[in-house]
């Protein structure tokens, strides 16, 4: 994305990693569309944020929660890239299934505003080592057309297991849209 400083969106924007990614976009000249949950439960500061250099020109707010992937659209539209980062907590009192279907769903919501932006060039998604790496099996080499053992997931918690299944869903679009 770097011949082109055109607008690009953080999904999670609020989080470890979408906060860190939202201030280098930020130092390097781009317009940052950062999506926020939603959900009034959720009511946090984000002064950490808006208070970044360059922030108060280039950094916009938008609702975004995986529950309604459409929520995305108005942060995706008109943009060159998308950096995918949201991953939704777990509720220790949700079942894995929930999670799985939210994050799935999430996920693929995501990619389809990309698709229908059509302006959207690049989407940088980020997810987890256990989508690829935990198989029981620590001596086997892991690349990038190793995949996880479904069964073997389900033994774990449930973010490695919607991290995993969101992967192959998204890999599996990816794959129809090219």
């Amino acid at each position: 994305m770097e011949e082109e400083k055109g607008p690009v969106c953080v999904t999670g924007g609020t989080g470890f990693i979408g906060s860190w990614l939202v201030m280098k976009l930020l130092q390097h000249g781009y317009t940052v569309r950062a999506t926020v949950r939603s959900d009034p439960e959720c009511n946090r500061d984000i002064s950490y944020l808006t208070s970044l250099p360059r922030a108060s020109e280039k950094l916009h707010i938008f609702n975004g929660d995986l529950h309604h992937p459409e929520s995305f659209n108005a942060a995706i539209e008109g943009c060159i890239g998308v950096f995918h980062v949201a991953h939704p907590m777990p509720d220790k009192e949700l079942d894995e299934e929930s999670v799985t279907k939210q994050y799935v769903e999430g996920t693929l919501g995501i990619l389809k505003a990309c698709l229908n932006a059509k302006t959207v060039k690049k989407v940088v998604y980020t997810s987890s080592a256990a989508t690829v790496a935990y198989s029981g099996n620590n001596k086997e080499m892991v690349d990038e057309s190793s995949w996880s053992d479904t069964e073997y997931h389900k033994s774990l918690e449930m973010f490695r297991t919607s991290s995993y299944v969101a992967v192959i869903c998204m890999f599996l679009l990816c794959k129809l849209h090219s």
